[in-house]
């Protein structure tokens, strides 16, 4: 068994899964407790209890093994105003969806300690449009990033008291391309001229951002459990690339781009979840609660490195400055309601479902295509069936957000440009009215094991 659970998370690390960041995905993950919409805090009891509360590993009599993958595919439109008052037209995200791994292995190597380890990433989606679109301000094409994680586990059995932490290292592996402006400071260009475009590509791999989870579960009594897990934020921080194409504008004519380095960082939240689980006959119920520090995630920095444009005609050199892109997240609530059982009695077969609620992160000053978000309804489905001791788990769930709107007097996503000194005059052209619509499709399989 320890040999497929290590070939199982080397292959979980090698398949491409997609990171969005209520903020940039969804609030749940995994098969079993997507079915559950999310609610699987006190009621965590396998393998997969590393991600959302290693407390529930002391569950494990023996060993608990856990391998799925979740399809997730956003649907996303922007009816765009352009920052002329213009109607821009409507653009939809063109990625097809990934398949999101989550791989979990846990062993009892003592009368109340339980160890395990394995590797996840969050539910999300991506999306791409066309580099010429009239998103292409604010995202050209994100669904190439990556974000895992992997952790390791140790739970400790105390009867009717379980206590649980993991460490954990998160890999990012970031590719975006974005069209940054290339107005030159010695001349006046319209806001939006495409003679002026400069599609950029940022690309970061970062191998260590360490963070790490604490939980509990209480059995108040034999039919209700209470369970709380805390996970720690991430800062992301390292060196990257920044490929530049220049403008077609005359400006640039016989122009090069020196470098490529550029130090990217971003903030990812800690959270904290809450349950309670009820176990009525052959059911189990819990309601929960998420809340994600968003409001940590202030914007995404990207400092060039000696990058410059030279041999400008009339000008010489064009130094990069810092691209800052705002986010400046809230924090989020999510209130779900899971419940799981047999429906009826002596049956092999699980049932389960769930409803989840979750707040926007992105303030409407904000929001653009780079994340798509909005307050979400998450609707979940699932069955479990076993097989020669196994047990075959599908799921389906569906969210959607309500339709957001940033009128011209509200949106403050700036056109950035990198070679203008903004200190003197601010940037005053945005790129964010309009309208945003988004839907995500989750459709799982998994395998499991506990004894």
């Amino acid at each position: 068994m320890p040999r497929l659970t290590l070939a199982a998370a080397v292959a979980a690390i090698l398949v491409p899964s997609v990171a969005s960041a209520g903020g940039m995905y969804l609030s749940t993950r995994g098969v079993r407790p997507t079915g559950r919409a999310g609610a699987f805090v006190a009621g965590a009891d396998d393998a997969s209890a590393l991600w959302f509360n290693p407390a529930g590993l002391a569950h494990l009599r023996q060993w608990g093994f856990v391998g799925d993958a979740g399809f997730v595919h956003q649907s996303a439109d922007y009816h765009r105003i352009d920052s002329g008052g213009n109607d821009a037209g409507t653009v939809s995200n063109q990625a097809p969806g990934l398949p999101v791994p989550s791989i979990g292995f846990a062993k009892r190597v003592g009368a109340k300690v339980v160890i395990g380890g394995g590797v996840w990433a969050p539910y999300a989606g991506l999306a791409k449009f066309d580099a010429d679109g009239a998103q292409r301000y604010s995202s050209v094409d994100m669904s190439r990033s990556i974000i895992a994680t992997i952790g390791f586990g140790v739970a400790v059995d105390l009867g009717r008291l379980r206590l649980g932490a993991t460490v954990q290292d998160h890999i990012v592996a970031l590719t975006s391309d974005i069209v940054l402006s290339g107005c030159p400071g010695q001349t006046v260009c319209a806001p939006e001229d495409p003679e002026f475009d400069s599609l950029n590509r940022i690309e970061q791999q970062s191998y260590f951002q360490p963070s790490g989870s604490i939980g509990v579960q209480l059995d108040a009594t034999d039919k209700v459990t209470v369970g709380v897990a805390l996970q720690l934020p991430v800062a992301v921080r390292g060196e990257g690339t920044l490929s530049s194409r220049l403008p077609s504008s005359g400006f640039f004519n016989g122009a090069a781009v020196e470098g490529d380095r550029a130090d990217i960082s971003l903030d990812l939240p800690a959270s904290i979840r809450a349950g309670v689980e009820v176990r009525p006959g052959r059911w189990r119920i819990e309601a929960a609660l998420d809340v994600e520090r968003w409001s940590t995630h202030e914007e995404i920095l990207i400092v060039p490195k000696d990058v410059r444009i030279t041999n400008a005609p009339g000008v010489g050199t064009y130094e990069f400055g810092p691209i800052h892109l705002p986010r400046n997240f809230k924090d989020t609530y999510a209130v779900s309601l899971g419940v799981e059982g047999q429906p009826a009695k002596g049956t092999p077969l699980t049932v389960r479902a769930g409803y989840a609620y979750e707040t926007e992160a992105s303030p409407t000053e904000y929001l653009s295509v780079l994340t798509i978000d909005g307050a979400k309804h998450l609707i979940g489905a699932g069955l479990g069936y076993p097989v020669k001791g196994w047990d075959v788990d599908l799921v389906f769930a569906f969210a959607t957000m309500g339709e957001r709107t940033v009128d011209p007097t509200v949106g403050k996503a700036p056109q950035v440009n990198p070679i203008r000194d903004t200190s003197a005059m601010p940037l005053t052209t945005f790129v964010n009215w309009g309208d945003y619509r988004a839907s995500w499709i989750v459709a799982g399989l998994g395998l499991s094991r506990s004894l």
